[in-house]
């Protein structure tokens, strides 16, 4: 049972290195396109709740205590972080609300 966990942690592990390595490369080596007056730009966002729109960060990535639960799940047990990460990866939260997963993309 151990070998077990042991060999889910490290390739858990390994897999999120990796990938974050990908994604801090992508970033770095990508150039700036423009945006130009008839395009949405893409970090604009309307909130279906209060009605806000614009611009959105995503949960996991710009608050705390979404990192918190997230290495709790993992370290109580590795399916509760992995269902954690599942369920909000890539929700945006609403700055004027505080709604998470309750927007859209605007045209």
């Amino acid at each position: 049972m151990e070998i077990v966990l042991a060999l889910f942690v490290l390739m858990g592990g390994t897999i999120g290195i990796s990938a974050f390595m990908k994604r801090r490369h992508v970033k770095e080596s990508a150039p700036e396109v423009p945006c130009t007056g008839g395009e949405a730009k893409s970090g604009i966002r309307s909130c279906a709740v209060c009605g806000y729109r614009g611009e959105m960060k995503t949960w996991i990535s710009s608050e705390v205590s979404p990192k918190i639960l997230l290495v709790a799940g993992f370290l109580l047990g590795y399916v509760p972080g992995l269902i954690f990460l599942v369920m909000y990866w890539g929700k945006h939260k609403c700055p004027a609300c505080g709604k998470v997963g309750k927007n859209a993309p605007s045209a």
